[in-house]
């Protein structure tokens, strides 16, 4: 049985990304084990990292992501042996169209996932939620998209239903990228979300002491918590901003920033 050298692969984490490093190297070792792929559940962009420099940190392995469609930002790992053909690799996965008997009005990614997850499903299990005109579609591993496609009765008490659809059915929009330029009087996470998001900051610090805003997609509740450039800011249900560049200092002294906000 191979065994990693756990403090080198893992000794730069701590906290949930040290048991995300612990699973991907579980994988690694069934992967070079049994002389074939192996797969992860769905990783967000951070655990994705995190299991790239795993990966690529072994001279045996190799990687590979897919999440249904080139942009996609929830994706499952596959991790084989580097001499395993890459044409015979394929990623499971599935996907679901949930659409309601009535007009869905005001429902949210958060809603259609409050509704999958109603199902009995982990979240892990949950690949990107794709808003369309007649509800939602969605990406699953294959393992549970029967039950949801068997279980889903609403979403918002609205009635639904899912039915299979090819991945090549995925209704992939481009993404809107609003450009904002900005200064900020320092790199503090509510200052920085404030400015991104068009909020105060006094109600920045109330939405980061609830716990939905995200840094680099891993939940921040410290409203002072120093923002570097190319950090990710989210919060559940408004997207998300890029810090794309600092741009030197004002006269006063406050911070030039573009922020690119992706809705």
């Amino acid at each position: 049985m191979i065994i990693f050298d756990k403090d080198r692969f893992l000794g730069h984490l701590d906290g949930q990304e040290k048991e995300t490093g612990s699973r991907i190297l579980d994988l690694a070792a069934q992967a070079y084990e049994g002389n074939k792929p192996a797969y992860s559940d769905f990783l967000n962009p951070r655990e994705q990292e995190i299991a790239t420099g795993i990966v690529r940190g072994t001279d045996f392995l190799a990687y590979y992501f897919d999440g249904g469609y080139s942009t996609a930002e929830r994706r499952r790992l596959a991790v084989f042996p580097n001499y395993f053909p890459r044409e015979r690799i394929e990623v499971p996965l599935k996907a679901l169209a949930v659409t309601g008997t009535a007009e869905f009005t005001g429902v949210t990614h958060r809603d259609f996932l409050g509704a999958v997850l109603g199902c009995g499903i982990r979240r892990e299990k949950v690949g990107d939620i794709i808003l369309t005109d007649r509800g939602a579609q969605i990406v699953l591993a294959p393992e549970v998209a029967v039950s949801v496609e068997n279980t889903l009765q609403s979403v918002q008490r609205v009635p639904a239903i899912a039915n299979p659809i090819e991945l090549e059915q995925l209704d992939v929009a481009p993404k809107q990228i609003k450009e904002i330029r900005t200064t900020v009087a320092s790199m503090r996470l509510d200052a920085v979300a404030g400015a991104g998001f068009g909020t105060s900051r006094t109600q920045m610090v109330r939405e980061i002491k609830r716990g939905t805003v995200r840094v680099n997609w891993q939940p921040v509740e410290n409203p002072a918590q120093e923002i570097q450039e190319g950090d990710i800011l989210s919060i559940r249900g408004r997207g998300r901003v890029e810090v794309a560049e600092q741009m030197g200092l004002t006269r006063k002294g406050r911070i030039h920033l573009l922020l690119q906000r992706y809705i």
